[in-house]
This record gives C-alpha cells, sequence and structure tokens, in this order.
C-alpha cells in the first residue's frame, strides 16, 4: 500500500470528520472508500466519453470501467449512447 498526503480544503476535513463519526470507522478508512468511488466514477465517466466519441469498442470501454460488457451495455443505454443494436433488430433475431 502507498501513502498520499494532500491538502484539503476545511470544509472538505470537516464533511470527512462528520462521515468517520456517521460510519464509526478511521479517517484512512473514509478516504479510501471515498477515493475507491471517485476513481471508479472517473473511469465510468471516461469509458463512456470515449463510446460517444468511437474512440473505443465497448470491450475496451469496459475494461477500462473496470466493468463487465453486459454493465457497459446497460451504463452507455443509460447515459443514451448508441449501442447499435436496437429495438428492431432485437425483433429481426428473434423472428
Amino acid at each position: 500500500m502507498k501513502v498520499i498526503t494532500a491538502r484539503i480544503e476545511d470544509k472538505y476535513f470537516e464533511d470527512l470528520e462528520m462521515i468517520e463519526k456517521e460510519e464509526q470507522t478511521e479517517r484512512a478508512q473514509v478516504m479510501r472508500k471515498l477515493l475507491a468511488k471517485a476513481i471508479k466514477d472517473w473511469k465510468i465517466k471516461k469509458a463512456l466519453e470515449l463510446l460517444k466519441e468511437r474512440k473505443a469498442t465497448f470491450r475496451k470501454a469496459a475494461k477500462l470501467a473496470d466493468v463487465s460488457y453486459v454493465e457497459m451495455l446497460d451504463l452507455a443505454s443509460k447515459a443514451d449512447i448508441d449501442i447499435g443494436y436496437s429495438l428492431k433488430d432485437l425483433r429481426k433475431d428473434l423472428a
């Protein structure tokens, strides 16, 4: 594990203290949890941007976002990104 030192605004420090008390855990654990969530969110956002710009395939985007292929399809659909498979295509495949 690596150690990171960062200066943060007083407001964020107060928020961290509040979360510590609410979660009944130590500050380092809160920081790791929040950082992991922020990194995951960033990866998903970046993967969706690349998909929208047609700079990545669904498989590459899923790998970048560290999610399954199916999850990436779902995320893209929710972000209103064309997944290249329409309801018409599904009906044709089912016929």
